[in-house]
């Protein structure tokens, strides 16, 4: 069985430990280039592109604040990334700044920053699809709250690629009207 993904219009994915794992064997990337495709997730990527399916990516990238790796190297390759699997241009959100940054340039609050649901919104706006449509796909706390901030629904990624079961999407909260 499959996850029903009936009316999903737009699904959107962190990066790291979801979509991605480190070479190194690392926790975090010890370069822009320390990544390789977990098992499953390009597969299940195209399969997503070709039912019609809208992808993006939303992804923390604070090593460039603390000067760990530079904007254009991890640019260079999530867009690599992004291309291998069929997500379209303009289909990438990245937000590289952190409120305790070494670099001052990227030393920010910014509601784009995972828990926020910027990068969220950005893309259902630029993809057109309403909060009722959207499936976000992580695998950490600030991941589900950023679905949550954005009124999404959230599915952990151990779950959306698992190959057996049935799994059913957890709703976006409900608004109080008032």
């Amino acid at each position: 069985m499959s996850i029903d993904l009936t009316n999903v219009k737009l699904c959107i994915f962190d990066v790291d430990s979801t979509l991605t794992s480190t070479k190194s064997g690392a926790t975090f990337r010890k370069s822009a280039q320390d990544w390789q495709w977990m098992p499953g997730r390009l597969e299940k990527l195209h399969a997503l592109k070709a039912a019609g399916i809208g992808m993006a990516i939303a992804t923390n990238q604070g090593g460039v604040a603390f000067g760990y790796f530079e904007v254009t190297d991890i640019l260079r390759e999530l867009q690599a990334m992004a291309r291998i699997a069929g997500i379209p241009k303009g289909g990438l959100y990245i937000c590289y700044t952190h409120p305790k940054a070494s670099i001052e340039q990227f030393r920010a609050v910014d509601n784009r920053r995972k828990p926020g649901p910027g990068m969220l919104l950005e893309a259902m706006r630029d993809f057109e699809a309403e909060a009722e449509e959207t499936l976000y796909v992580g695998d950490l706390p600030e991941d589900e709250e950023a679905a949550k901030n954005a009124g999404v629904a959230f599915m952990h990624a151990s779950k959306f690629f698992e190959e057996d079961g049935s799994v059913a999407l957890q709703s976006p909260p409900t608004r109080n009207s008032a």
